[in-house]
């Protein structure tokens, strides 16, 4: 056995389905599917079926929330209508419900604005030029915006970024130009991250092929050229974190037509990025900088104190060889052979995990 030791990993792009589908997921089988996977802190989406677009709707999640087994944090909605809310969410502190924060979870929660500029999950599309420069305009926040925008919608919002000085992150890259538009901006000083999810980065449109319904997923995956780049991104800092986009939903919705998108991906991701550093696809500090350092400056994320991971780096198995914690109990990497696990997680001094099992 070879143990290495990181920082509890910080997942920023999760959607954990409370409230309104908890049939799929919810605060406490998405937290203990986060801690198999080395998580101790993720950030969730707003697009439930009831949407958090508002403080009402935030104050219910962060009550809900406590179930949870780790630390969570939240990014606010918006379907264009709900700008007046900005300001009371920038500075949530009156929102969280009485009794939800004690001394052990951070004050802050809310960690950024999601924006969905591409048709995915959810009713907060968001089409209109106009509507997202009003939103632009009306977030004066350091948190950062967060878009869904593929292709040829991406330069524009960028412009919008530089243009209102605000901090832009580009979820889930996925097409080989994205990588070059990321890249440009950067070089520009624009103020932009961006992240990728394993399943861009180990997968290719030929999978679909395969996987059928449990390969579908948006942004869709992209072709062999596309996941290069991806790759390349990562390597040279172009992109800056891993996030898995963990989007689970039941086996028997994933057969239906049309199949909804998303693939879970919070207990596969830290293994099989592990797996590529032992293979030399990329190098053991850029690990690191993917999954905790470039996640926490970026969102601001409070320091987990006497908080750590063990993962052992000399173990092979296949993945789902053990059962899954996602109440949705699939992966689209089933049965893939990974040189590396998790097998420790202590948060703030209490021990979760041991020898790769949920206590």
């Amino acid at each position: 056995m070879s143990l290495k030791i990181f920082p509890g990993f910080i997942d920023v792009h999760v959607h954990l389905r409370e409230p309104g589908a908890t049939h799929k997921e919810d605060f406490q089988t998405g937290s203990r599917a986060a801690v198999k996977g080395g998580f101790t802190f993720i950030l969730d989406m707003p697009n439930n079926v009831t949407p958090t677009i508002s403080p009402e709707r935030l104050a219910e999640k962060i009550q809900l929330s406590q179930k949870a087994i780790i630390d969570i944090g939240f990014h606010y909605g918006t379907d264009g209508k709900n700008t007046e809310t900005f300001e009371e969410v920038m500075d949530d502190r009156s929102i969280a419900p009485l009794g939800t924060y004690s001394e052990d979870r951070p004050r802050n929660m809310v960690y950024g604005l999601k924006i969905y500029c591409n048709h995915t999950t959810g009713t907060l599309l968001i089409e209109d030029q106009p509507v997202w420069e009003k939103i632009f305009k009306a977030w004066e926040s350091k948190k950062p915006i967060l878009i869904h925008a593929e292709g040829d919608r991406l330069p524009y919002l960028i412009a919008l970024g530089k243009k209102y000085n605000r901090h832009l992150h580009v979820c889930h890259i996925s097409q080989a130009n994205e990588v070059m538009m990321v890249r440009r901006a950067k070089e520009q000083g624009i103020y932009i991250s961006a992240g990728v999810t394993p399943h861009h980065l180990f997968l290719t449109d030929k999978d679909v092929e395969k996987l059928g319904a449990f390969g579908i997923m948006k942004p869709p995956l992209g072709t062999k050229n596309d996941q290069e780049a991806l790759w390349k991104g990562l390597r040279d800092g172009t992109i800056d974190l891993i996030e898995t986009d963990h989007a689970p939903h039941t086996k028997e919705e994933k057969n239906q037509t049309p199949t909804p998108f998303g693939v879970p991906g919070l207990e596969t991701a830290a293994t099989l990025m592990a797996t590529a550093v032992i293979d030399k696809r990329v190098a053991e500090h850029d690990f690191v900088r993917l999954f905790y350092d470039n996640p926490q400056r970026i969102f601001a994320v409070p320091v987990q104190d006497d908080t750590y991971i063990e993962m052992d780096w000399e173990t092979s198995y296949n993945i789902g060889d053990d059962g899954y914690e996602t109440k949705c109990g699939w992966s689209p990497f089933d049965g893939w052979p990974v040189k590396a696990k998790v097998v420790k997680v202590v948060l703030k001094g209490k021990t979760l995990l041991e020898k790769g099992k949920l206590l």
